[in-house]
């Protein structure tokens, strides 16, 4: 299953409300092994830019991204052949440049007037902890959550113990049912028309037969 903020709170708080219910799951004789399929919150380098500055300095945020892209990831140039292969070209900041949060002072960026200006006349950077992968679900931010239902336990009760204990998480947030779960809630909704086309199916060949 998914759970979804519908509510647009953010992210720490869908935190928030994923360990409650993985919390409330713990203590619920119906479950078992429920649990966040997923990566929990990492440190993360975040570099931020001030516009204005960059702006007053002609520098545009273009050659800036492209600057940060090519530096600290990579950027591909072109193919190339090498006895029959193709082979990629991608062009990247040597490793000794671009090994510590301060090396981004290192770098520069071309003006509009053609001049050099240093990553430290108009960026910082600092320490944060967040998502390694930020997930959506139908449009909404969500995390998902998986697990099983308690030996001698239907997976239909289970279901419907989840979707209990979301209900008292704070107001705003919500799931969504995947995979094979969203199969079988489909196909229960389903179950009360399929029963009355096959009752009709009966009564008419029963007709026939008359």
């Amino acid at each position: 299953m998914e759970l979804q903020d519908h509510a647009g709170a953010g992210h720490d708080a869908l935190m928030a409300a994923r360990d409650r219910l993985i919390e409330l799951a713990a203590q619920d004789s119906s479950l078992t092994r429920v649990r966040h399929n997923g990566l929990d919150d990492s440190p993360q380098l975040q570099i931020d830019i001030d516009q204005r500055k960059a702006q007053a300095l002609g520098v545009s945020i273009d050659d800036i991204n492209d600057t940060l892209q090519t530096a600290w990831g990579s950027s591909y140039v072109n193919d190339f052949m090498d006895r029959g292969r193709v082979k990629k070209v991608y062009v990247q900041a040597a490793a000794k440049y671009r090994m510590l949060p301060d090396d981004i002072n290192l770098w520069y960026v071309r003006n509009k007037d053609g001049g050099m200006v240093p990553f430290s006349a108009f960026a910082t950077s600092r320490w944060e902890t967040g998502s390694p992968r930020l997930e959506r679900y139908n449009g909404y931010s969500a995390v998902e959550i998986v697990g099983e239902a308690a030996p001698g336990v239907s997976t239909g009760t289970a279901m419907d113990v989840m979707e209990s204990l979301v209900r008292q998480l704070p107001t705003g947030f919500g799931l969504e049912w995947t995979a094979m779960s969203y199969q079988e809630r489909l196909s229960g909704a389903q179950a009360p028309a399929l029963y009355a086309i096959s009752l009709l199916v009966v009564f008419l060949c029963l007709g026939r037969a008359v």
